[in-house]
């Protein structure tokens, strides 16, 4: 397992920024303890370094992210990756003068063929410290990959997840609210302002690793747009402490389900006229101007009956009809305007109209 839990000797720097570059030089020592390869007679592939590795401050762990290399240096296919080392600083936040100290630490992960993606969950921490991370790749031959990129993380309390989620359903959006939370998780009272994170999914408890929203939000409501009409959606929040320059999260709050739908009926027709015919009572108004009518149904109350009837089964995809049904004597009518929605959601009904109908024998 190579050099797994070695502390190096405590590191004096004059500036953070010192102390990042005496990092780098410690982790490329550190990387090659007890990793030495026999003699080969031609340098060995080296491992491309990680550009990707990225930090999740969420509950009581630090997840660092990467994407596993799949080229060498020269060109070539990487396949024989043994594991990743990671190497570790840590230093209290508050010590920034002169007499700052870095503690190094360096951890042997193993490395499954097959998976695409590693991740890992940094459980040794302690509150009010700075933790920044350098990862690399070792192949089963010992040979060791240059660094990838740098990750800081300023870790401190999180606070309790929000509660009382709720949603909104609205044509093409979710309207998402939520209760501040009491205090930080170990019961401390939150003196700062609290900030949230949104995560949703199309399938129940497989959420991404970031949020949709692409600021911090201050505020206890979000309206999630642009979805789609009658599909499930799938969310959680979480509470964020502000830390320096990092968003330390809380736990996930629990999860809600919601469907978006469209309930906002079209506008009511207009322009209802009728006459008379041979074979009925001809019928015609003004189409709607919305984009998403599927079309028109006719309602009748004839003589001295007390409520109108839909002569129409279907939708009209037109606006004229001939109601040859028509009874002789007085005919009222109205017409309402219907949208493809799953609900057909149906208008108001237009002006009425009333005719005298001398139906032919």
């Amino acid at each position: 397992m190579g050099c797994a839990h070695i502390h190096s000797p405590a590191v004096k720097a004059g500036r953070l920024a010192g102390a990042k570059v005496l990092l780098l030089l410690l982790a490329l020592l550190a990387v090659q303890c007890g990793l030495k390869a026999p003699p080969v007679p031609y340098p060995l592939a080296k491992p491309v370094a990680i550009t990707d590795l990225t930090a999740v401050a969420r509950g009581k762990s630090i997840m660092l992210l990467w994407k596993v290399p799949d080229k060498n240096t020269d060109g070539s296919v990487l396949k024989d990756i043994k594991g990743f080392n990671l190497v570790r600083a840590a230093i209290p936040i508050t010590q920034t003068g002169p007499d700052q100290r870095e503690v190094y630490q360096q951890w042997r992960y193993a490395y499954k063929p097959g998976v695409p993606y590693m991740s890992i969950d940094n459980t040794d921490i302690r509150y009010g410290f700075q933790y920044s991370y350098l990862l690399f790749t070792v192949t089963r031959n010992d040979v060791v990959s240059g660094p990838s990129n740098a990750v800081t993380v300023d870790w401190n309390k999180p606070f309790q997840p929000p509660r009382d989620i709720r949603a909104q359903s609205g044509s093409h959006f979710i309207e998402l609210s939520w209760v501040r939370p009491r205090a930080s998780i170990d019961g401390s009272a939150i003196h700062t302002t609290v900030y949230y994170n949104i995560y949703r999914s199309l399938k129940m408890g497989d959420f991404p690793v970031s949020p949709i929203n692409p600021a911090l939000i201050s505020g206890t409501t979000y309206i999630d747009g642009d979805l789609q009409n009658n599909i499930p959606y799938f969310y959680e929040v979480t509470s964020v402490n502000k830390v320096g320059r990092t968003a330390v999260e809380s736990v996930v709050s629990s999860e809600i389900i919601a469907v978006p739908v469209d309930l906002v009926s079209p506008a009511r027709p207009y322009g209802l006229m009728a006459a008379p015919l041979t074979t009925g009572v001809a019928l015609s108004w003004e189409p709607n101007t919305e984009s998403d009518i599927l079309g028109y149904y006719v309602y009748r109350k004839s003589g001295r009956s007390p409520a109108f009837i839909r002569v129409n089964a279907q939708p009209l995809s037109g606006t004229t009809y001939v109601d040859t049904r028509a009874q002789r004597g007085y005919n009222t009518y109205y017409v309402t305007a219907v949208d493809d929605s799953e609900q057909h959601n149906e208008s108001a009904p237009s002006e009425s109209y009333t005719i005298f109908y001398r139906r032919e024998r």
